[in-house]
């Protein structure tokens, strides 16, 4: 049975929906029948942004290679923008040749395809190979990081800043299990077109063959991405994302104390939430919710929509508790501007409240004149 929600002065109607925002509360560790061995995870899914597990998430850390994710974020970028293409050729300099730790193998002086470099950066994990791209984004690699460091303000990475390109240790250098998934859901949202670099097994570049240290890609079909990351100082960290029949989920675990104990914890997060939640399409953005009637106006209707498409996580059990309700004041007075909110689409299940979303007017309404107001305050008066 649907139940009105107690909202004083206000209208209410359920609707009844096939199909069905963001479930943005935090499970805790003690509602999963396993303990996560890491510093720090989030497990979330992809689609509707919802956080369905984390610990320790908003602690800053070093994320090591996982910062490679936010320099492909800058290429993919350039890219849409037109500003690079997959056949651009960039110059390797002397500092990216030598570059230690994970390498492409670049060699100084040579002019290498930015496919090639997202493939080394994707696969291989190269240091050189984020410095190639760094250079010519940024001009130097501190300004690149400038510009990670913008695009992270953009995008609420609020507790991360970057230094380098690559993920290499610095004091200064730091971001979140939670700003991490931020990050994942975002790229992979945007640049679908691009999701496979992170999905390939190996990559040979200059005669030499290195394997994606992702090894949950041989374990599961439905592992999609996206990084790993190892620093001293970092742990072993790893973002694990995945599409199984349809739904995604993105596991992250920094500070694990093995490259093993990081793949079994990511993977036993993804089957979780695969398993005990649902994630389910309510309504698209900028298509009619309902007509509202509005009273002292030179037209009588008027269309309500939400800005953006309204996804729900849920666990799978409480589908049939999913409520969807429409709250709004009433009665609705002209004048009323585009844009303007006239209401609030409410999600529940049972009498807690999971997500709610303005609902705008997709046009304006005047007020009406003398004579139209009149008469609609006489109606109004005598309950028409």
């Amino acid at each position: 049975m649907v139940m009105p929600l107690p909202t004083l002065r206000l209208s209410i109607i359920f609707l009844l929906v096939v199909l069905f925002a963001p479930l943005t509360s935090t499970s805790h560790a003690d509602n999963l029948p396993f303990r996560v061995s890491s510093s720090a995870a989030v497990l979330g899914d992809i689609d509707s942004g919802a956080i369905l597990y984390s610990h320790d998430a908003e602690t800053r850390r070093p994320p090591a290679s996982l910062t490679k994710v936010m320099t492909l974020f800058n290429i993919y970028e350039a890219l849409e923008k037109g500003d690079l293409d997959l056949e651009t050729k960039l110059p390797v300099s002397e500092k990216a040749w030598r570059m230690g730790g994970s390498k492409t193998f670049v060699r100084v002086g040579d002019m290498v395809r930015v496919e090639d470099l997202i493939r080394g950066i994707a696969v291989q994990s190269g240091n050189d190979a984020c410095i190639v791209v760094a250079e010519h984004l940024g001009g130097t690699e501190k300004g690149f990081a400038d510009l990670m460091n913008t695009k992270a303000r953009e995008l609420g990475m609020y507790n991360s800043h970057f230094m380098n390109a690559s993920g290499l240790p610095d004091d200064d250098h730091y971001s979140t299990a939670y700003d991490i998934f931020r990050l994942a859901r975002t790229v992979i949202a945007r640049f679908p077109q691009f999701g496979h670099y992170t999905r390939e097994k190996q990559y040979t570049y200059n005669g030499i063959r290195q394997y994606n240290r992702n090894k949950l890609l041989w374990r599961d079909p439905s592992i999609t991405g996206l990084k790993t990351g190892h620093t001293r100082a970092a742990g072993y960290c790893l973002i694990a994302t995945n599409d199984h029949e349809g739904q995604r989920m993105s596991a992250v675990i920094m500070g694990a104390s093995s490259s093993k104990v990081r793949e079994e914890e990511a993977l036993r997060l993804l089957r979780y939430g695969n398993r005990m939640y649902e994630t389910l399409h309510l309504y698209s953005g900028n298509t009619p919710i309902k007509e509202f009637r509005v009273w002292k106006g030179n037209k009588e209707n008027i269309t309500g929509m939400i800005r953006e498409d309204l996804l729900v996580t849920i666990p799978r059990k409480e589908r049939s508790n999913l409520e969807v309700g429409l709250s709004y004041k009433d009665p609705l007075i002209a004048p009323i501007a585009p844009g303007d909110q006239i209401g609030t689409l409410v999600v529940k299940i049972g009498d807690k409240e999971v997500v709610s979303r303005p609902v705008i007017a997709n046009s304006g309404i005047d007020q009406a004149g003398f004579v139209g107001s009149f008469i609609d305050s006489a109606r109004l008066r005598m309950g028409w």
